[in-house]
């Protein structure tokens, strides 16, 4: 007999409350009492002879211990849902994977790409979580998922490439455009309501890039979600920076209009971030090919003229 196998209890309340970094939070997931939790994870840490969190007033922090063990349970457990989804699904080759994406994503590029996937990959069911990305890796929960990120995102745990990245232009419905106030110059935008996402400082930068850096922009309305800042924009409420290529169907069917051809790139980046035992799993490796194969659709087509 494995001698630890009895410290299975002990070791699933331990992921949680690593997992949470809160054992009332991993109370509520298992539900259990906190006090529940608190006991299997002193049990534990008494059977291996070290502690494995740092505990104050107010919070808990994994030491180096924990750390370690948290990476080994992540990979195995993540193995073990893979075979239970796989004996879920009867022996009948269906593969069921999850994945977590943001709400602008899942809605302007992939959603319109899926029938394609499906067409192509009839044994696999593809269920979406929608999240925002900060959400996702604060906490540490991603088995699959699309990110948007500044920087590569990093875990010994998931393995991440690059999907593709964003440029910035400005878009208006075709009737916010006055004729007598045509947008001519970047610089006649001062006429009219600007719409920001999250801050003014991209504006800045296109003003910048257009050589209108005088142009006032720090004033309209801040949206913090992209698809309704271009819900706002569609209504007319005025200017805002779209994304391209997620705003494709609503160029093309003249719900926005660019006034400029000139857009920036974005902050940032979508990035394709698996488990590393999801890595290895041959449902993801056909959604990382159709994904990959998709974005090379959109490396085909006209550029505009970002920087």
């Amino acid at each position: 007999m494995r001698r630890h196998l009895r410290h299975l209890n002990g070791l699933r309340y331990f992921e949680a409350a690593a997992r949470k970094l809160s054992f009332t939070e991993a109370a509520a997931e298992l539900c259990v009492t906190q006090g529940a939790v608190s006991h299997q994870v002193r049990a534990l840490e008494t059977a291996l002879g070290q502690p494995l969190f740092e505990r104050s007033q107010r919070q808990i922090r994994l030491l180096p211990a924990g750390e370690r063990l948290l990476a080994e349970l992540t990979e195995s457990f993540a193995r073990i849902d893979a075979v239970l989804e796989q004996l879920k699904a009867g022996g009948a080759g269906t593969h069921s994977l999850r994945l977590s994406v943001t709400p602008t994503f899942s809605s302007r590029w992939l959603i319109p790409r899926l029938p394609r996937f499906r067409e192509r990959h009839p044994d696999i069911e593809l269920h979406l979580n929608h999240e925002r990305s900060s959400n996702l890796r604060a906490q540490g929960q991603i088995e699959a998922a699309v990110l948007w990120s500044r920087e590569r995102p990093q875990s010994p745990r998931t393995v991440s490439r690059p999907l593709f990245g964003l440029s910035l232009s400005p878009v208006c419905a075709p009737s916010l455009i006055r004729p007598d106030q045509p947008l001519a110059t970047p610089a006649d935008v001062r006429h009219y309501p600007l719409l920001h996402e999250d801050s003014f400082v991209d504006w800045e930068r296109w003003m910048e890039r257009a050589g209108a850096p005088d142009t006032p922009v720090r004033r309209g309305q801040l949206i913090d979600d992209s698809n309704a800042l271009m819900m706002a924009a569609a209504a007319g409420h005025g200017l805002a920076l779209g994304h391209l290529p997620l705003i494709e169907e609503d160029l093309l069917a003249g719900r926005l209009v660019r006034p400029f051809a000139l857009s920036i790139p974005a902050r940032g980046a979508y990035w394709l971030v698996c488990s590393r035992p999801m890595a290895q799993q041959p449902a993801w490796q056909a959604l990382t090919d159709f994904l990959v194969e998709e974005v090379g659709f959109l490396a085909d087509s006209p550029a505009d003229d970002a920087a």
